[in-house]
């Protein structure tokens, strides 16, 4: 048999599992010997001119139990809760409760509908996100980080239940916490919560769990004090803060765009081109983590503490043990999820009125119309287990060419959930609700549209969760960059590259702004360079003047333009401690793999030099790189900067 049709018997034994354990919920259940015993798929053998019933789950007994073992643990890691429960007479049987996968149905009026679609957009989220079930074209960029574990977090958030999960820090080890809130802090999630049987308040990053959470039975209260401390947390939280105030200098444009960063710091004109900056943090590391980021473009006046603490760092800076590069294997890009994709393709017929036909579908999720058709057809009219068991259709075909269905531009069409657990009768998982609302929050920075916030009322009604979105606070030049997007205008700034010291007066045409990594981006065509570039808009430190944009511009060929900067360049490999990770996360189209020694590999492409030397810069101790090439990645900028102390 070819591979094709292996790959569709186990996306259709995957599906059937799912709604089969779904439709027995909440009364009965199926036993491992049942399902076994009786569910069929459809097999299609080249010899025959249509579908066969076969049995989904043949061989020996070890193989049955392990492929069924397997496909339990697929189902999970969706997010579904299977529910295992013994019988009197000691028999096993297993049910779904469709609540935890798909979230209370939400109502979107239409300019709700229409801001949830801009906001996506706006959002640039992936092709694994909701993008693609509110918005008929292909998903482009992907700005938020994607997991399935967001499923199962907000539906204990939802249920004020506590979690157990794998989290890996300084080592690999379980935890038990009570969520409070999910956070969304410099383009990185984190779950909020308290650590059970305790009163101490943490974040965990979601990048770093490293199992499918558990909602455990069970529920806690929180005070009000205790919100307020979950509210109150940043990555960079302290029960006990202790302030330090810096004291730099720098020159006039750096200085300004650091006096926008932070509203408070106090500027004073030392000389000619020279400012001095006073700024108080938090924390001694959130200082020092202001002056590993600024390097060499700021100069550490006082403390002398901050100073010592600094040289000692830059003593370090990819400093450590490489392995040899040989050693480093990246696994491949991973499969299709199968069973992912076809509860997209279902939810997206769902959210349709009207239907969606072959094409439609086959576009919007980057797929080959061939697999869409079989996908579908085979949720047409499904019967897949014999005797008592029998699952209705929930999708319903129509045909402009019956006589020549295989080719037909088929449109598919959803009755309504009809599950006897569904609440609501919802196609929207909670992933896909957390998704929205950090797009329709991100969406409200540049948009003021009542729909916007009547849409995150709603959604946060179903959820009872509040979502934190930690904004960028020096884009203050946002809005204007908004309004020369709408009204096709040319504007004229001053701009200061990432690594930059002094501004460069450039004429740009914006075109398009999305959200990455906690950051705003506005594709133009500079005219300055005579190409598409991409801006960082907190980089704009003025608006000289605007006009409005007259000349035919060449098309833009880069599709995905904000993370091109992850395609091009050479490719690198940096080891990093696990507290590190954070750092490197970020990167578009980072790979990751965790060597013997315990710690994390990353490869990335490199397409500046300079780029890398600042990364390591802030790595620190905990990080070197393992490509030859860029061995000593960061050494003479560390040397600059000791030598100014």
């Amino acid at each position: 048999m070819s591979t094709s049709g292996t790959n569709d018997q186990s996306r259709e034994r995957l599906i059937a599992l799912v709604l089969l354990l779904q439709s027995v919920f909440p009364e009965g259940t199926l036993s491992q010997d049942e399902i076994v015993r009786n569910l069929e798929i459809d097999a299609y053998p080249e010899s025959a001119k249509g579908p066969q019933k076969v049995r989904a789950y043949q061989g020996s007994d070890a193989a049955v139990r392990q492929k069924f073992e397997r496909d339990k643990a697929r189902i999970r890691e969706l997010g579904f809760e299977i529910d295992t429960l013994a019988s009197g007479d000691g028999n096993v049987g297993y049910r779904i409760d469709p609540a935890s996968g798909y979230a209370p149905m939400i109502e979107f009026s239409a300019d709700e509908e229409r801001v949830v679609q801009m906001a996506l957009r706006f959002c640039g989220f992936g092709a694994s996100g909701v993008f693609s079930l509110f918005n008929d074209g292909p998903a482009s960029d992907g700005g938020l980080e994607f997991t399935n574990y967001y499923t199962p977090v907000l539906r204990a958030l939802h249920l004020r239940r506590a979690l157990s999960f794998d989290y890996q820090s300084s080592t690999n080890k379980n935890r038990v916490v009570e969520p409070l809130s999910v956070g969304l802090f410099r383009g990185a999630t984190y779950l909020v919560a308290r650590v059970q049987g305790t009163d101490e308040v943490k974040g965990y990053r979601f990048t770093r769990m490293t199992s499918m959470p558990l909602v455990l039975a069970g529920g806690f209260e929180a005070d009000e004090a205790t919100q307020v401390i979950a509210q109150a947390w940043r990555p960079e939280f302290s029960k006990s803060p202790r302030p330090i105030d810096v004291v730099v200098t720098t020159n006039e444009n750096y200085a300004d765009l650091l006096v926008r960063q932070f509203p408070g710091a106090l500027a004073a004109q030392k000389k000619a081109g020279v400012i001095e900056l006073g700024i108080t943090f938090d924390s001694p590391r959130g200082a020092l983590r202001f002056l590993l980021e600024a390097a060499d473009r700021v100069r550490l006046q006082s403390p002398k503490s901050l100073k010592v603490e600094l040289a000692e760092w830059l003593r370090h800076v990819n400093r450590a043990k490489a392995p040899a590069l040989e050693n480093v294997h990246f696994a491949g890009p991973a499969t299709n999820d199968v069973l992912g994709q076809t509860l997209q393709l279902l939810h997206a017929v769902y959210l349709s009125d009207e239907g969606l036909r072959v094409s439609e579908l086959a576009k919007r999720f980057s797929m080959d119309p061939g697999l869409v058709r079989r996908t579908m057809d085979r949720l047409v009219s499904f019967m897949p287990m014999n005797g008592e068991f029998g699952y209705p259709a929930h999708v319903i075909k129509e045909c402009d060419d019956w006589e020549n269905e295989a080719s037909d531009d088929s449109t598919y069409r959803a009755e309504e959930f009809d599950w006897t657990g569904a609440v609501e009768n919802s196609p929207l998982m909670w992933r896909d609700l957390f998704e929205l609302n950090i797009a329709l929050r991100e969406a409200s920075r540049v948009y003021a549209e009542p729909a916007l916030e009547s849409a995150i009322s709603k959604i946060e009604a179903t959820t009872r969760a509040f979502v934190q979105v930690e904004l960028t606070s020096n884009e203050s030049l946002l809005g204007v960059v908004q309004e020369a997007v709408a009204n096709e205008e040319q504007i004229k700034i001053h701009y200061t590259s990432g690594v930059a010291e002094k501004s460069q007066v450039r004429t740009i045409e914006p075109r398009e702004i999305k959200v990455l990594n906690g950051h705003t981006y506005v594709r133009a065509y500079c005219s300055t360079r005579e190409a598409w570039r991409t801006f960082r808009v907190d980089r704009i430190s003025t608006i000289l003047a605007k006009s409005p944009a007259t000349e035919e511009r060449p098309e833009d060929e880069v599709a995905n333009w904000l993370t091109q900067v992850g395609n091009d360049g050479d490719e690198v490999v940096v080891v990093v401690e696990g507290h590190l990770r954070w750092l490197f996360e970020t990167l578009p189209n980072a790979q990751w793999t965790t060597l013997e020694d315990h710690r994390h590999a990353v490869k990335f492409r490199l397409a500046d030099e300079t780029f890398l030397d600042h990364l390591m810069l802030q790595a620190g101790d905990g990080a070197v790189v393992a490509t030859p090439k860029y061995a000593k990645a960061g050494h003479e900028l560390a040397k600059r900067m000791a030598q100014q102390l």
